[in-house]
């Protein structure tokens, strides 16, 4: 079956229907429908995209969570929620059937079907990840009456491990090429370095039970191969249950990718086009797009074709994916993998397809035929793709510090405004909300934000409007390093493949030039300052009296300022003196008039006095007049959208502002609301997001004093530091090769870690300090 494109509209916003929600067939006994509650066994984004189409349906859902995830919006969406302990968990905390399974309670198969069966439900939908291409739950969901809404048991077991698959069309389906590698079963480090050698490097290990980049390594030389095993072996056990990996020859110059294929039970096959899931760090994908303009209409129309009989061969039914990876100078095929589950990215599908993908396998679970919906009549997809659509991983990382994961707390959560808002063609997945904790505990995708237009080049722009305007901050993303990868030259090429990343991560890396830049600094004491204006002065003492008064008109130094030190970002580490000057007789309370200058460098580093002497001789020199005064008007300054529970949850504001006739609009966080409107002498930490720039800037507003005195402890942090190792992103102690007390040498391990009072397994948030050398 072919997928093609079809000629569109060029209009940038035309009107489309939405996606086609298939109705599950009724019991012919009762005239019910067949599932009636689902079980969602997952959390986060994708708990809440199967509540969405359950709703749809009229389907009741049933929500599971941990203590580490209260704060999630899949909790709060869903029809039941049921909180499953703590991650923390060990055996003696569980019923006798289930101690074999201590741990994450998403792993563990007797208490999800103990749930699923205590809340009455009818069915099992397992998302992605966790047991959702484990047999073992499939056969125990349907062997306690359940409906496992996923493939089954023999699909699983023949294509759902990556070891199985290949082994299994090796045999039943010569026919499919596939990547050169070890066919052994063997996880012993001397023979997959045997096997390495004859295969030729580099390799890569792959979890074999599992996907999303988890337990996944390449291997350049055979010296690395055992501890890379070691590394893989522990991440595949975390997150899918089970520690085998595989091995195969790695393939550089390469494209990643992949067919959706949706069956039933009836041995209906059908292909739903294609995705093209290159842009990938950490053999992870963060960008991916749909259809791929690589593909000449035949290579497109051999892999459907491919995908559909691999997917006969074992009767596949429900939603699947199987994985290719396309050699860009042969422009050869391999098969890689089947997903047997639902995808990350299958929204671009649904997107330019027009079908809704979970409602599609509930449908199936409940025993429709494909070839009896409209629109595939006869077992093939009659609608040919429509359009562009492109998927962004939005994600908790530093992609400045090897892409290391992030957690924190979301400060402000606000989708893109106006046209490029949330609407037909603008879809967030999401589970986080402001005030949400992002956790060490779970990966860091914290959102997927999906877009569609008529044309590849539109759907580009399209997303780096939304993704500019999407505020989410309080935590490090990878927002900024989205947008450079859209924007790239080389992106623009379809020929772009898996090491796109990778072969320009210092451009990607880099901070773009943005008008107003330099006034950023502004808009948080600006905020600050205005707030306390207008803020509740009742009960403040000599509240008829101007804040910041001292009783020395004759000093120069008796002015309005602040200094504001920029935390992250391009100027980040630099502090800035913002003077304010008094308002003249008349003058618009909205007219602010600003100058702004460097804060000059310490005469006596450590020292909080010197520090703060320099700070008010400069301003006393006068030099502070020679600076241009900058004009700032506040066009408005209004409250964000609040949550239901705002006494919990950090302030925010929408500003809009013209410095020197430039207008500059941001949306600004500021955790200690009671601070800022007291302007008592504390730090201040204000989160700024402005759509100019990309994403958001964190600064802190100091009085000189503390900003001296912030200085002087900062000094003795760092000289203290130089004697500590501290953990470089949450992370888990894998092995401790010492003793506290014990004689080190320079170059000797001392502990490995994945990502001393600590303990083997760990859990370690960052910046924690992990041993000291003395």
């Amino acid at each position: 079956m072919t997928v093609s494109q079809s000629p569109i509209s060029q209009n940038a916003s035309p009107s489309r229907p939405p996606l086609y929600v298939a109705s599950p067939p009724l019991d012919t006994t009762t005239g019910r429908p067949i599932i009636q509650r689902i079980l969602i066994a997952n959390r986060g984004e994708i708990a809440v995209r199967i509540i969405q189409t359950c709703r749809k349906l009229n389907i009741s859902t049933v929500a599971v969570y941990v203590t580490e995830d209260s704060s999630s919006r899949h909790i709060r969406e869903a029809d039941i929620a049921i909180c499953l302990g703590s991650l923390s968990r060990t055996t003696d905390d569980y019923p006798e059937q289930e101690a074999n399974n201590p741990g994450n309670p998403f792993l563990n198969i007797p208490l999800l079907i103990r749930t699923a069966l205590s809340t009455q439900s009818h069915a099992i939908h397992p998302g992605y990840g966790y047991l959702s291409e484990n047999a073992s739950f499939a056969t125990a969901v349907r062997a306690a009456g359940l409906i496992f809404l996923g493939p089954s048991t023999t699909a699983l077991t023949s294509l759902g491990d990556k070891r199985a698959a290949k082994t299994y069309l090796r045999t039943h389906a010569p026919a499919v090429p596939l990547i050169p590698g070890f066919v052994g079963t063997s996880q012993t480090p001397a023979d997959l370095i045997t096997a390495a050698t004859e295969i030729g490097f580099p390799v890569i290990l792959k979890a074999s039970a599992g996907g999303g980049g988890k337990g996944m390594r390449i291997v350049h030389e055979p010296s690395r191969l055992e501890g890379e095993l070691e590394r893989a072996h522990s991440e595949a056990e975390r997150a899918f249950g089970q520690k085998d990996c595989i091995l195969e020859k790695f393939i550089a110059a390469a494209k990643h990718i992949e067919i959706q294929i949706v069956g039933d039970e009836h041995g209906t096959i059908i292909a739903f086009g294609e995705r093209d899931c290159s842009v990938q760090r950490r053999h992870q994908k963060v960008v991916e797009e749909t259809p791929c303009e690589f593909l000449t209409d035949g290579m497109r129309r051999e892999m459907c074709d491919t995908a559909v009989r691999i997917g006969e061969l074992i009767q596949y039914a429900g939603a699947g994916t199987v994985e290719f990876v396309v050699d860009v100078q042969t422009r050869r095929f391999y098969f890689l993998e089947v997903n047997a589950r639902l995808q990350v990215e299958h929204p671009i599908t649904e997107e330019v397809m027009g079908w809704d993908l979970v409602a599609l396998q509930v449908y199936v679970a409940a025993g429709g035929q494909l070839k009896d919906l409209p629109g595939l009549e006869g077992g093939g997809l009659k609608a040919p793709a429509q359009g562009h659509a492109i998927e962004c991983r939005l994600c908790a990382e530093d992609p400045k510090n090897n892409f290391f994961p992030e957690h924190g707390r979301i400060q402000l959560w606000r989708p893109a405004d106006g046209i490029l808002g949330p609407g037909r063609d603008v879809r967030y997945e999401t589970a986080i909300q402001t005030g949400a904790e992002v956790s060490i505990n779970f990966d860091s995708m914290i959102a997927k934000i999906v877009i569609w237009a008529p044309t590849r080049a539109l759907a580009i722009e399209k997303m780096s409007g939304v993704l500019a305007q999407t505020a989410c901050v309080g935590v490090k993303t990878n927002q900024l390093f989205l947008q450079r990868c859209l924007l790239s030259p080389e992106f623009r090429k379809p020929t772009y493949t898996t090491a796109f990343i990778s072969s320009h991560l210092e451009q990607l890396l880099q901070f773009p030039e943005v008008p107003l830049q330099e006034s950023l600094p502004l808009i948080p004491s600006l905020v600050i300052r205005n707030l306390a204006e207008t803020g509740n002065t009742r009960g403040r003492p000599f509240q008829h009296i101007r804040r910041q008064f001292r009783n020395q008109p004759c000093d120069p130094v008796n002015i309005h300022y602040d200094i504001v030190t920029t935390i992250t970002g391009p100027q980040a580490g630099t502090s800035s003196i913002c003077v304010w000057d008094p308002p003249a007789a008349g003058q618009s309370p909205n007219l602010k008039h600003v100058r702004i200058l460097p804060v000059p460098a310490e005469t006596e580093p450590g020292s909080a006095a010197a520090h703060y002497n320099t700070i008010s001789n400069t301003l006393r020199g006068g030099s502070i007049k020679a600076v241009t005064p900058r004009t700032m008007c506040i066009d408005s300054l209004q409250p964000t959208e609040a949550s239901s529970n705002p006494s919990s949850l950090p302030s925010t504001f929408t500003i809009k502002v013209s410095v020197d006739g430039r207008r500059i609009g941001a949306h600004v966080a500021i955790p200690s609301l009671g601070i800022a409107t007291g302007m008592a002498d504390r730090p201040q930490r204000i989160y700024c997001h402005s759509p100019s720039f990309g994403t958001y800037m964190e600064f802190q507003r100091d009085s000189p004093l503390l900003f001296a005195e912030s200085r002087r402890r900062d000094a003795t942090t760092e000289e203290a530091g130089k004697r500590t190792v501290t953990a470089p992103m949450p992370c888990k102690i894998l092995s401790i090769e010492t003793k506290n007390g014990d004689l080190v040498k320079a170059g000797q391990v001392v502990m490995m870690i994945e990502i001393s009072p600590w303990r083997k397994g760990d859990a370690v948030e960052e910046g924690r300090v992990l041993c000291s050398v003395v």
